[in-house]
């Protein structure tokens, strides 16, 4: 339902901006056309520009939160690492288990468990 409205939308502004266009005289158009054309390796280096200098401010912003944190951690951990003893392996009491020969019984080729 939403991907039909802006169709809609879209359709009835591209509709305005044709209808407005037919009452633009052709010099008027040509001078737009012209001045757009001229501008637009202009709009090309700005945008590039804008967007290397957004990109290294927000790796700066990154790098630097990340020096935040791992300077907070390492002055939380720090302490308990030399406190601590590192244990040893788990060490695992199993039972004594009585282990008795298999022994089949005569002339049944047959075992039950």
């Amino acid at each position: 339902m939403a991907g039909v409205a802006a169709l809609m939308i879209s359709a009835a502004i591209l509709w305005l901006v044709w209808r407005g266009m037919l009452q633009v005289p052709p010099n008027v158009a040509r001078a737009w056309a012209l001045a757009a054309t001229a501008l637009l390796p202009i709009v090309a280096c700005g945008g590039w520009w804008f967007g290397h200098t957004e990109a290294r401010g927000r790796l700066a912003g990154i790098d630097q939160a990340v020096d935040k944190v791992i300077s907070a951690a390492t002055r939380v951990a720090a302490p308990k690492t030399n406190q601590s003893v590192t244990p040893g392996p788990p060490v695992v009491v199993l039972p004594d288990v009585e282990i008795s020969p298999r022994q089949l019984p005569s002339g049944n080729d047959v075992i039950e468990l």
